[in-house]
């Protein structure tokens, strides 16, 4: 889903004498990594900040099919490393009951840009990104709050060469996905989306990349059925360490906020109401890679 190698030109070195500080051609960290911590390969992740979070996050129709693009552009502060992600993918509600809740799944083939600019070359990248896809869903449904609990998969489909920028990762990933939308008083309304990732060796590298916490939020209030504005945000942290075989280049453990602001239309189109999306995050209280600005924007349609 999401492929970023970050600024590395210092680098910790797993090594069982010691701890060695080479420099590599790559990107370029904007602190001193003296800590001996592991962190997921590449210093990225299949996690992107705002991935998950959105108005209504929990909401699906009772049944139908439905389109979902997903389009996100991130940059760091530096204005040199950035990568942009598109994601055309196609959700089916079902009529299903399973314990409940309505039964759904989905699919979100990728495609994605990165480029680095911070070294004298330029070094970039455009390809086929890892497929996303989402084998089992379910959505529960109260009077003010809904509930949906799915497992996401990304799946390394796209572009991979070892020690190269990539579009994609080459790493299976598994995240299990809780959110929950909260209709409050006064046209309000509160997003909640928990996820914890296990992540499989990257068989190329030998590289194994630790756990993964994230949790993305969006707080909304409509102005009418159609608009509605907000603040999300989000918050990830690296939960358990990596493991890799000797002499393998190990990265700094990843810790990192977003907010920022959001809103949301749903114009018609051809008699059809479509749902758009746009938000902007800030990162802060970032360590152990640059900080990043995220774009994101979606639109939902039904067929």
């Amino acid at each position: 889903m999401v492929s970023f190698r970050l600024s590395n030109r210092r680098i910790i070195k797993n090594n069982s004498n010691g701890i060695l500080l080479p420099k590599l051609f790559c990107f370029v960290l904007c602190f001193s990594l003296w800590q001996a911590v592991s962190a997921s390969e590449g210093g990225g992740s299949n996690y992107l900040p705002g991935f998950y979070g959105d108005f209504a996050v929990a909401v699906f129709p009772d049944k139908g099919t439905f389109f979902n693009n997903f389009f996100a552009t991130y940059l760091d502060t530096s204005g040199e490393v950035g990568a942009a992600l598109e994601m055309p993918g196609i959700m089916h509600v079902t009529e299903w009951d399973i314990f409940g809740g309505r039964y759904l799944l989905g699919a979100y083939p990728a495609v994605m840009g990165a480029w680095d600019h911070s070294g004298k070359d330029n070094v970039g990248r455009f390809g086929l990104g890892d497929f996303y896809l989402v084998p089992f869903g379910l959505n529960w449904k109260w009077p003010d709050v809904t509930v949906l609990a799915f497992e996401g998969i990304v799946a390394p489909t796209g572009y991979y060469q070892k020690g190269e920028i990539n579009p994609a990762r080459n790493v299976w990933t598994f995240d299990h996905i809780a959110a929950v939308t909260w209709n409050l008083p006064a046209h309000n309304e509160l997003n909640l989306v928990f996820g914890y990732m296990n992540n499989l060796e990257n068989h190329s590298t030998g590289y194994k990349s630790g756990d993964e916490f994230h949790f993305d939020y969006t707080v909304a209030h409509y102005l009418r059925d159609s608009f509605a504005i907000g603040v999300t945000g989000s918050y990830y942290r690296q939960m358990t360490a990596d493991s890799a075989p000797p002499d393998t280049y190990l990265y700094p453990r990843v810790e990192a906020s977003t907010i920022g602001p959001a809103f949301m239309f749903i114009p018609k189109w051809g008699g059809r109401e479509v749902t758009l999306s746009f938000k902007w995050m800030h990162e802060f209280d970032v360590t152990g890679r640059p900080a990043f600005d995220y774009w994101i924007s979606r639109v939902w349609v039904e067929f």
